[in-house]
């Protein structure tokens, strides 16, 4: 009796730990590099096929993962994180393309919402965004999953204590707004303009939205932070391959911020 009682007491604890570890994804090792670079104690932990960092970031627990790049893996490793780490909140740090005219490399997007732009139904009028479903089935009644408030505020607050990486010259700016998410890779004008114009969208980019579902659906509170490495033009996949890695710097670095202010 009294070892059952241990080992109950023992899982217990073990729950609670987990729960208070901020958890962080990227979708490329590249998103991820400074925040492995400067954790505290780091440790690996392998389930399911991923592996997982824990350790501390800026004095706080935090767990870090790869989710890999696109909605199916982002969600199978967000429902993996979820369910081994239960943490507390979700960050979600990485690099997008610029949609807003005025965007360029390096600058940054606070996600004030998340849509899956690819996410709907073809009629013989064309292709329409759908709100997306719930876990039991049926439909949400938003189309924009909406970041947690408290995340939001902190990380505008923490973006204006960041020495951000100047690129091509020029420090980036701060954007808060909306993030359109797809399984592709945008680099067309017209594809872009059109994300900008129908969703008022800042940046697009390949796994956030299906991380804020799942986050969503579970009541964890999640924020995506995104630093643009192109303006998902005919020159992205060139701009990519030059800003991919200071953006993600930008990007990580305002996390690492964030995480003194929680």
């Amino acid at each position: 009796m009294i070892k059952k009682l241990l080992l109950a007491f023992f899982l217990i604890g073990s729950l609670s730990a987990n729960a208070q570890r901020i958890a962080i994804m990227g979708a490329l090792d590249q998103e991820i590099a400074i925040l492995l670079d400067s954790m505290k104690g780091k440790k690996e932990v392998e389930r399911s096929g991923l592996t997982f960092y824990t350790g501390k970031l800026k004095g706080q627990k935090v767990v870090v993962i790869k989710s890999g790049v696109g909605k199916v893996n982002a969600a199978y490793s967000t429902a993996i994180l979820l369910d081994r780490f239960q943490p507390s909140q979700l960050i979600f740090t990485g690099v997008a393309g610029g949609l807003h005219p005025e965007a360029l490399p390096g600058d940054i997007v606070i996600g004030t919402e998340l849509v899956q732009f690819d996410f709907g139904q073809i009629d013989s009028t064309g292709f329409k965004v759908s709100p997306f479903r719930k876990l039991t089935g049926g439909r949400h009644d938003e189309l924009y999953i909406a970041a947690d408030a408290e995340l939001l505020k902190q990380a505008e607050l923490a973006a204006g204590k960041v020495d951000f990486l100047s690129i091509s010259g020029r420090k980036p700016r701060v954007f808060s707004g909306r993030i359109a998410t797809g399984d592709v890779f945008v680099s067309d004008q017209e594809t872009a303009e059109n994300l900008y114009q129908n969703h008022q969208a800042l940046a697009t980019e390949m796994e956030g939205a299906a991380v804020a579902h799942l986050c969503r659906s579970v009541g964890v509170p999640f924020l995506v932070i995104r630093s643009c490495s192109d303006n998902a033009n005919q020159n992205a996949r060139v701009n990519f391959n030059q800003f991919v890695e200071p953006a993600a710097i930008n990007s990580a670095g305002l996390v690492l911020k964030l995480l003194e202010f929680l």
